[in-house]
């Protein structure tokens, strides 16, 4: 009689334990929602981010570690005219003495804004040697 009331009260638990309440969905569902709420916000930063990075190294292909300071800038305001980027201006482009060359030196950050007086900071480096 004992193994007979257990075997019942099993299936009476078996019946409660279904699956997630509404609110476990609700909850799961804001938390999936925010993170697709940065990544469509954080996504057109970094995609500036590797249009910036190609755009200088197909500069460092074209400039070699003879070429000035001011071709280099010219070359770099081509294109980022060309691909619209606004962020950085070419004289925010450093160059730096690296072992075997020169390599272009790249640092900026970018507030992106989230929602009410909350903000993301995304920071961004990169070097890219000369030829």
């Amino acid at each position: 009689m004992f193994g007979r009331q257990q075997a019942k009260k099993a299936i009476m638990n078996r019946q409660y334990q279904n699956g997630m309440t509404a609110a476990g969905w609700l909850i799961i569902m804001a938390i999936v929602l925010f993170f697709m709420y940065l990544a469509i916000k954080l996504a057109p930063a970094y995609m500036e981010y590797f249009t910036i990075k190609s755009s200088l190294e197909s500069v460092a292909e074209e400039a070699d570690s003879r070429t000035s300071k001011s071709d280099i800038e010219r070359l770099i305001s081509g294109r980022f005219s060309v691909n619209n980027i606004d962020i950085v201006e070419p004289e925010d482009i450093e160059i730096r003495d690296v072992t075997g060359g020169k390599a272009l030196y790249l640092e900026y950050e970018n507030r992106i804004s989230l929602f009410g007086n909350v903000s993301a900071l995304v920071e961004f480096k990169h070097e890219e040697p000369l030829n």
